[in-house]
């Protein structure tokens, strides 16, 4: 999730509050129960951290022999709409309307006086404190086969003494662990999903080894084990009142099969752990970590330019130049250590991927003299993403109402420069309020809530690269040609 408030469109609330306001908040939340909705206690959660071929029983005791306080969080499945519709969140923080979201909803740590935002009647919440010293540990199963999926912390809240506010950062810390990096069970590292994976958070080394250790002696292969290091020189780890907070997201994203897709959100195989030592250890902090080098040098993309431009001249002699507004697009996109330094809320940004959006908003009407048209290199098809979107999105509320994939995009621009060899790398897009049958068409809902963008609300689009198979990691923006938007009567 990731839209950067210091552009032209996009404009959300004050990001900035006050430790009142946050324990404000907090008894405004403690209506709501994030935590065992389905009625399952924790020891049927404890009961299916087995599925990843250890013993999560023994793993406890283990820890807990070794000096450790062990509490019971959880992984759950986060709906943003609802969350803003509520008024628990101000709004959807450039939400990817072809993903999905899954959180940790973690406890105090032991001795916590400090509330953390969002909690809960239960004191749990998905935006968490964290000791130095301390480490959250998930075990479970990765997704069944999907487009990407990954594992990565954020930090939310971070505290200006000479403002005296907090400001919302929501910046990702590093890299993420993501399909092409995950270590998980099986064979064969080009198949991660469905398959067992064991994901330790923390800032110190020995804590890390200690509960390695622990995971070692009851069962769990070292085949699974992930360290997602939370380096304490840039962050600021304690669970007083002017701590840092952090929240932990998986995203997953276009899943092959519907069932299974139902089945892991309806019983997310795995378990969320927060381990605390009992008594003062003396600090062994990990360094910042290396982070993954976007770019391959291969910058080919470019040489489609021209064919963009004849797809260009084609869309506008079939819809009329004369109604057409030609936007420029500009990367969107700030990464969490820029964000960190100078307090900018960046809504849950990840490497895996590029943000490019159209700089100008518009609004888009139900007169069927209004649409879009969008066009662009589809990414997928050069080898510079694993996948690619396009979404639409309310200035208002950051909130992504429709959203559309590379597969769709696939044979699009043939229509417009037939026998263009270029056309099978580009692509043409409609979006209106009414596709009218249009079958290379995505319809923009006006509601309700949340989930729509009304007739007299600015919006604008945001265009997504995930993953070069090479790197790892997002692709470098100098090597993309970027995605273009024109929209057809009255801006």
């Amino acid at each position: 999730m990731c839209l950067a408030e210091t552009t032209t469109t996009g404009t959300t609330d004050d990001t900035s509050v006050t430790l009142q306001e946050i324990e404000e908040n907090v008894v405004r939340v403690k209506s709501m129960n994030f935590t065992w909705l389905n009625g399952k206690s924790p020891q049927d959660d404890m009961a299916r951290g087995n599925v990843s071929g250890g013993d999560i029983l023994a793993f406890q005791a283990a820890l807990e022999r070794d000096g450790f306080t062990v509490q019971l969080g959880e992984l759950k499945t986060q709906n943003i709409f609802e969350l803003v519709d509520q008024g628990i969140s101000p709004q959807c923080n450039g939400n990817n309307l072809g993903g999905f979201y899954e959180a940790y909803v973690l406890p105090r740590a032991p001795g916590q006086i400090a509330p953390n935002p969002f909690e809960d009647k239960m004191n749990m919440s998905t935006v968490y404190r964290l000791r130095p010293d301390e480490a959250i540990v998930y075990i479970g199963k990765t997704p069944p086969n999907c487009t990407y999926f990954s594992y990565q912390t954020f930090l939310y809240y971070r505290y200006y003494p000479t403002e005296g506010k907090f400001r919302k950062i929501f910046g990702n810390v590093g890299d993420t662990i993501n399909l092409l990096t995950a270590n998980t069970s099986g064979e064969s590292q080009s198949d991660p999903f469905d398959k067992a994976i064991m994901i330790v958070s923390t800032a110190d080394m020995e804590i890390d080894n200690r509960i390695r250790t622990a995971a070692l002696s009851s069962g769990y292969s070292p085949d699974i084990f992930n360290t997602e290091i939370l380096p304490s020189n840039i962050l600021r780890m304690g669970v007083d009142a002017e701590s840092d907070s952090f929240v932990f997201l998986q995203r997953m994203a276009y899943f092959q099969n519907q069932t299974s897709e139902m089945d892991y959100f309806n019983e997310t195989p795995g378990v969320v752990l927060r381990i605390t030592p009992n008594q003062p250890t003396e600090l062994n902090p990990y360094p910042t970590p290396k982070i993954r080098v976007r770019g391959n040098g291969n910058a080919s993309e470019l040489d489609l330019m021209p064919a963009l431009s004849d797809l260009r001249a084609a869309i506008l002699e079939k819809y009329g130049m004369e109604n057409a507004t030609e936007f420029v697009t500009s990367i969107r996109g700030i990464e969490g250590y820029d964000a960190m330094q100078r307090g900018i809320d960046i809504l849950g940004a990840t490497r895996d991927t590029t943000y490019l959006n159209n700089t100008t908003p518009f609004t888009l009407g139900d007169d069927p003299s209004q649409f879009l048209i969008i066009y662009g290199v589809n990414h997928a098809s050069t080898g510079k993403a694993s996948y690619s979107n396009l979404g639409i999105f309310g200035a208002k509320l950051n909130n992504g109402v429709a959203s559309v994939d590379n597969k769709r995009f696939e044979g699009t621009a043939e229509e417009y420069i037939p026998g263009n060899p270029a056309a099978k790398y580009l692509y043409v897009w409609k979006v209106a309020r009414d596709c009218n049958g249009d079958g290379n068409c995505t319809e923009v809902p006006t509601g309700p809530g949340s989930s729509g963008i009304g007739l007299n609300e600015t919006a604008f689009v945001v265009f997504r690269a995930y993953l070069e198979k090479e790197t790892k990691v997002g692709p470098s923006y100098t090597e993309l040609a970027y995605d273009r938007v024109i929209k057809f009567g009255s801006v």
